[in-house]
């Protein structure tokens, strides 16, 4: 054998080798992508659901001092219900969950217009309780878009990219509720 034959053939075994490791690190790290955006979304799902709960006290705290109010209630009462029977995926849930947000705060801006909420201990709790939630509601949202976006790269960027298509690996859906 000659020398070229010889480095020729050492040049092919270096790439299949580089080949070799890279599919499964590649793939590895899709698998755990995606499974890190599954579990971010599980999270910002639980804390959605945490202010489905507060809604009804809050309803039933503002409902006895805020009789005027009515429509605004009803209109929380609505969106809450709409937003629950959404699917339980980010894309579902982005738009019914921004509207319910809006509504919660329309109902604790009452506290401005009917003072005798302030002396309402249960009222005061839920509005510290909702208040709690849409900060862990953002910080969770946060953390889910980040590895929405390393999984989507991932799935963009080649090498990964082929080996996403391979196997069917989507990116994921940015969450966009306040």
């Amino acid at each position: 054998m000659t020398a070229a034959v010889i480095v020729l053939t050492l040049i092919v075994i270096a790439v299949v080798a580089a080949v070799g490791m890279i599919y499964p690190v590649s793939y590895n790290g899709l698998v755990r992508a995606r499974q890190t955006v599954a579990d971010a979304w599980a999270v910002v799902d639980i804390e959605l659901q945490r202010r489905h709960e507060l809604i009804p006290p809050l309803v039933q705290s503002v409902q006895a001092a805020a009789i005027h109010e009515r429509r605004v209630l009803d209109e929380l009462v609505a969106r809450e219900r709409s937003a629950a029977a959404a699917a339980h995926t980010a894309a579902a849930r982005s738009e019914p969950e921004q509207q319910l947000a809006a509504s919660a705060r329309a109902v604790v801006a009452l506290r401005e217009m009917y003072p005798q909420l302030d002396s309402q201990a249960n009222f005061l709790r839920l509005q510290h309780d909702l208040a709690i939630t849409e900060d862990r509601i953002s910080a969770a949202r946060r953390f889910h878009n980040i590895k929405v976006a390393e999984l989507n790269r991932r799935t963009e960027a080649f090498p990964s990219n082929l080996i996403a298509r391979l196997h069917r690996v989507e990116g994921g859906t940015y969450f966009g509720a306040p």
